[in-house]
C-alpha cells in the first residue's frame, strides 16, 4: 500500500474547513435568531417588518448551507481514514463531498470543494505499489 499522505492532507484540509463553517453558520443562525427577537420587542414592527420577514428567509435558507458542511464533512472525515486501505471507496467519498459543498463555491470563501475533488482524482489515478510493481 502507498502512502497517499497528499490525499490526507487534502481531505484534512477540507474536513477542517467544513467544520469550521458549520460551527460558524451555526452560531451566525444563533445571532440571527437573537436579533430577530430583539426587533420584535424593542422595535416597531410596523417600521421594520420588512426588515423583519428578511431576516426570517435567511434564518430558514441559512440553514441548508451548515446541514451541507455537516454532510461533507462526515463523508470526508470518512474518506480520510479509508483513503490508506481503500482508495477507490475514498475517492467516490471524496468527490460526493465535492459534489455537496460544491455550491459553496459561489461565496466565494469556501474551496474546500477543490480539495476534495483533487483528493478524489489522485485516488483514482495514483496506483498502489501492489498494482504498479514499485512503490509510488
Amino acid at each position: 500500500m502507498t502512502n497517499r499522505m497528499i490525499e490526507r492532507i487534502l481531505g484534512s484540509v477540507g474536513v477542517v474547513m467544513d467544520f469550521l463553517f458549520a460551527i460558524l453558520g451555526a452560531i451566525l443562525i444563533v445571532v440571527v435568531n437573537l436579533g430577530i427577537g430583539w426587533f420584535g420587542d424593542s422595535i416597531n414592527s410596523v417600521e421594520w417588518g420588512f426588515v423583519s420577514n428578511i431576516l426570517y428567509i435567511v434564518n430558514n435558507l441559512f440553514w441548508l448551507p451548515v446541514l451541507s458542511c455537516v454532510v461533507s464533512f462526515i463523508l470526508g472525515l470518512i474518506a480520510v481514514m479509508k483513503v490508506k486501505r481503500n482508495a477507490k471507496l475514498a475517492g467516490g467519498l471524496f468527490i460526493a463531498s465535492a459534489a455537496i459543498s460544491s455550491w459553496l463555491l459561489f461565496t466565494g470563501v469556501a474551496f474546500q470543494s477543490i480539495l476534495y475533488l483533487i483528493a478524489g482524482i489522485m485516488c483514482f489515478i495514483r496506483k498502489n505499489e501492489d498494482e504498479a510493481g514499485v512503490r509510488v
